[in-house]
């Protein structure tokens, strides 16, 4: 009995170890559409797992986004980090839900073009004050801001 614990330990051990390096490797950015007013949506294949990692990954390629999509120079901008889930698909396709649930990027030049609206992360940047940052959840959203010190605090509404 004590040698089947053992090995049932070891065996989740190793899945979690597992599971934990498949969720740190890099995170590519597979599609990106800049509206070139307030939005910029990004593609992604996956986020890092905790909600500040999220955060500093966007933090860490802030400026490379800014120079790569820029913005009008306006009151704020957002930018939505979106999954890739399932890909893009034909909007004609599409019957695993109702169609406002699907995003549709004007520059893609194919049938499929749309994805489905699972945004990962959502960032509000204004100039006159602080960040915010969308984490979606199951039965909803977190909302988390840049102080001016620099640090993620969590918003909490009454």
């Amino acid at each position: 009995m004590k040698n089947k614990c053992g090995k049932i330990a070891l065996y989740l051990f190793l899945l979690a170890g597992a599971y934990n390096l498949w969720t740190l490797r890099p995170v590519k950015v597979l599609y990106a559409y800049s509206d070139f007013g307030s939005t910029v949506f990004l593609v992604v294949d996956h986020l890092p797992w905790t909600d500040k990692d999220k955060i500093r990954w966007y933090l860490t390629h802030r400026e490379e986004f800014k120079r790569k999509y820029p913005l009008l120079d306006q009151d704020w901008s957002t930018y939505l980090m979106i999954d890739i889930g399932n890909g893009f698909t034909n909007a004609k396709d599409y019957h695993d839900g109702p169609y406002e649930d699907l995003y549709c990027f004007p520059t893609i030049k194919d049938d499929a073009d749309c994805i489905v609206k699972d945004y990962l992360l959502t960032v509000d940047e204004y100039p006159d004050r602080n960040t915010r940052f969308g984490v979606t959840v199951i039965d909803g959203e977190l909302e988390y801001q840049l102080t001016p010190e620099k640090q993620i605090e969590r918003v909490f509404y009454p």
